[in-house]
């Protein structure tokens, strides 16, 4: 099989049967990564052999535009839904009838439940291939969020299978192919199992360092490419490496249309056995679907019945209590003192009586507080006038008698809102509270943000932080005081109020 990068280079797979293939296609964003990595998937599906991509955004869901037997699961293009427990079937159903997959893996919300996911569907590939051993290109679009170099307790276990795959891939027919644009971010272990490596342009220092980005890997293979090179390269230009040298290709452009930029136009049928099977596997989902919705519609009954029942144990224990407060505040101190009102003897109709009573009395007390407000302020007004006739008034008390605010029972306490203290930060960007401070700095956090999306936007600084990490520190700053976190979905976080920036 010929894998055609360009009009005068091709990979001949024929050379690498006793290793295997393993490719990487590292470039920034915009530098043709796709264009690249489409080359090599339409030379295989032309050449009958199957391809898997995993994708975080839609993109490849244009294959189908020209190959009938490619197969997109979730996203905005699917022919069959993504329901995460699946994972076993998409694979089972893949291999056993040689279709190609597009896995869109939008659909799933959370970060970390995406990472779970992929695992999933890696390990059941990595042990259903071992009886179908079909020749099988596995792409991982955005390879370091599978693979990461700063990896968690969330994250590990993809990054193992992934670098399972790559090392041992080969035996069982599995062939990867890791992009990224972030080769500092991507773990080095699975990175450095690729004997074809496409290097694109880079221009970041962060991805240009000879310790964790593109220079490592470059230092690593012996390779004689400089820093020059990578950052001198036009789009769609690699520096390719493999087992006869180094190459300058310029690729040829794909037959698809993008994807990130053109929707699918029309879809190429299925044959009539992949719509049986497509068709037999949809309704398989949709049964699971149903009984997972009604699972959760029973849950969420109960808990709502639990949620009831606590409220009314709350009211009528708040009952019990105002009832005890009352009959202390119309006792005096030593029939308090030497009495203790048992809360099971609470009559409803009198402690309404007396809750009523006892509101009317404040209210009066209120009104009058009020009216005397407004007399000091015309006391005061006066007094300024006096002042400004250059005038020696006698001192005016501002001050609301005491004798004043009796309401009856005992003396009011005036209640005023008091405005949240400010809260002065210093942020440094070396912790990983720092950096979640930074974006918030720039009004990334003036609402309640998803969890996923403060940490894109810390990767967006070119900083390191895990999803773990930083929820870590959210964690920690809601406790603080500096961050808010929403009630009703615990992934959401803002600015808390009062929080004000200096320079460290």
């Amino acid at each position: 099989m010929k894998l055609r990068l360009s009009s005068d280079f091709a990979v001949d797979t024929d050379a690498y049967k006793r290793e295997g293939l393993r490719f990487s296609i590292l470039a920034m964003s915009g530098h043709g990564k796709s264009n690249a990595a489409a080359d090599i998937v339409e030379d295989v599906l032309v050449n009958h052999a199957q391809v898997i991509i995993i994708e975080p955004i839609p993109e490849w869901h244009t294959l189908k535009a020209r190959y009938n037997n490619v197969v997109v699961i979730g996203g905005p293009y699917q022919d069959l839904p993504l329901e995460s427990a699946f994972a076993h079937e998409y694979v089972k159903a893949a291999l056993e009838k040689g279709i190609s997959l597009v896995v869109n893996v939008s659909d799933i919300e959370d970060d970390a439940d995406q990472v779970k996911f992929v695992s999933n569907f890696l390990w059941n590939l990595y042990r259903l291939e071992q009886k179908y051993r079909r020749v099988l290109f596995l792409v991982l679009e955005e390879a370091d969020i599978w693979a990461p170099q700063n990896w968690d307790a969330t994250t590990k276990q993809s990054l193992s299978r992934v670098s399972l795959i790559a090392k041992h891939g080969r035996k069982i027919g599995v062939f990867p192919i890791l992009i990224s644009q972030r080769p500092a971010d991507l773990h080095k272990s699975p990175l450095s199992q690729c004997n074809i490596n496409l290097f694109g342009k880079f221009t970041s220092p962060a991805d240009l360092n000879p310790k964790t980005g593109i220079m490592y890997v470059v230092k690593k293979l012996h390779l004689a490419i400089t820093e020059e090179q990578i950052m001198k390269l036009e789009t769609g230009q690699f520096v390719v490496s493999d087992k006869a040298g180094v190459h300058t290709v310029a690729v040829r452009k794909r037959l698809c249309p993008h994807g990130a930029d053109t929707p699918l136009i029309e879809a190429k049928p299925f044959t009539a056995d992949l719509s049986h099977a497509l068709g037999g596997l949809r309704d398989e989902i949709a049964k699971a679907i149903a009984a997972k919705k009604d699972e959760e519609s029973a849950v969420k009954r109960l808990e709502k019945e639990r949620d009831n029942l606590k409220q009314q144990v709350r009211e009528l224990q708040e009952k019990a209590n105002i009832k005890l407060s009352v009959k202390e505040m119309l006792t005096n101190d030593n029939e308090v003192a030497g009495s203790n009102p048992a809360r099971e003897d609470v009559d409803v109709g009198e402690l309404k009586h007396e809750i009523l009573s006892l509101r009317g009395q404040v209210e009066t007390g209120k009104e009058t507080i009020e009216t005397l407000r407004k007399q000091v302020a015309a006391v005061d007004k006066i007094r300024e006038g006096i002042k400004d006739l250059g005038l020696m008034p006698t001192p005016i008390s501002t001050q609301i008698p005491a004798d004043s605010r009796q309401v009856g029972l005992q003396s009011t306490t005036t209640i005023v809102d008091v405005l949240p203290a400010e809260k002065f930060v210093t942020i440094n960007t070396d912790t990983v509270p720092g950096k979640v401070l930074a974006v918030a700095k720039k009004g990334k956090l003036d609402s309640y943000v998803r969890l996923g999306d403060i940490v894109k936007a810390i990767q967006e600084e070119r900083w390191n932080a895990s999803s773990q990490q930083v929820n870590n520190a959210l964690n920690d700053m809601v406790k603080d005081g500096l961050i808010a976190k929403k009630h009703t979905d615990r992934n959401y976080f803002c600015l808390a109020q009062g929080v004000r920036f200096k320079e460290s």
